[in-house]
């Protein structure tokens, strides 16, 4: 009979160190082995998004949506320029670049680099959690009173010139976030596929600066995503939100099942990497 710690099943038990206990869907997500349904869906939803965002920038249905709260849609077009791609202005290029980035990361993650169940269900609560995410910024992106779309678009050193703070600060964020969790990732699967690492907790490369860096990486991403698209306010949301989530509810479920998991091992990992989620804060 195999070990039920291999195939990503442990006991569903109070941390011992927190008390905290994950809920059940939490144990199931953490099976290993990825289910072909999960996956298919998935995978075609994150692709979906895309074109649906275009849809939003391109047909008016965004504007309508910003319109029909009784806001006002900005005042410059987000269709034709020479200076965008797809038909786009430069700015709106640059957001449905964002949600490009995003959706490609995810569904090379899915394909390439994970390995746990993620049944139909959880797969689609994912998938779909993106896309609201979104959604949401791209209708902002769309109205006036959000919008950071710069004044001047008839070429790309005018748009750049013209840029707000909230892009020249939001496009490095996203990328250092988005390349983090991707690369972070990367690590992990590359220690996980040798042999004698098997039934070991990873905890070098970037997740030796902290526990939880993924989800550092994807709070990253998001918070610079949102600048871009709706600005300080909605960034410090959008953080305060990914922050909040991820301390409260996603890391001690985490912690739970790796201390469960790997016991003493896990013990090490805590000691030697102090930080779950911010270097120096927490």
């Amino acid at each position: 009979m195999s070990d039920p710690k291999e195939s990503g099943i442990v006991p569903r038990e109070p941390s011992k160190k927190s008390g905290y206990q994950p809920p059940n869907w939490f144990w199931e997500s953490r099976k290993k082995g990825p289910t072909s349904a999960g996956t298919i869906l998935f995978v075609a939803l994150r692709a979906l998004d895309l074109p649906f965002q275009y849809y939003l920038l391109t047909s008016g249905l965004g504007s309508n949506i910003i319109s029909s709260f009784g806001g006002t849609p900005v005042l410059q077009s987000p269709v034709a320029s020479s200076a965008g791609v797809l038909g786009l202005s430069p700015y709106h290029s640059l957001v449905m670049g964002l949600a490009t980035g995003s959706a490609l990361k995810q569904i090379y993650w899915k394909l390439s680099i994970n390995d746990l169940a993620m049944p139909a269900g959880f797969s689609v609560t994912i998938a779909l959690y993106n896309t609201v995410l979104n959604t949401l910024n791209t209708c902002f992106a769309l109205w006036s009173v959000t919008s950071q779309q710069p004044g001047a678009q008839s070429s790309l050193s005018a748009f750049f010139k013209t840029a707000a703070p909230t892009l020249q600060f939001g496009i490095p964020l996203y990328a250092i976030g988005l390349f983090v969790e991707w690369y972070c990732e990367v690590q992990r699967a590359a220690f996980k596929a040798k042999p004698e690492n098997k039934g070991k907790p990873y905890s070098g490369g970037l997740f030796g600066i902290v526990r939880n860096v993924n989800y550092t990486g994807y709070t990253f991403w998001r918070t610079g995503y949102s600048l871009i698209c709706a600005g300080w306010t909605w960034g410090a949301v959008q953080a305060v939100w990914l922050a909040g989530d991820f301390c409260a509810r996603a890391i001690p479920c985490l912690d739970t099942y790796c201390e469960q998991r790997y016991g003493e091992q896990w013990e090490v990992v805590r000691r030697d990497v102090p930080y779950k989620f911010i270097p120096g804060i927490y």
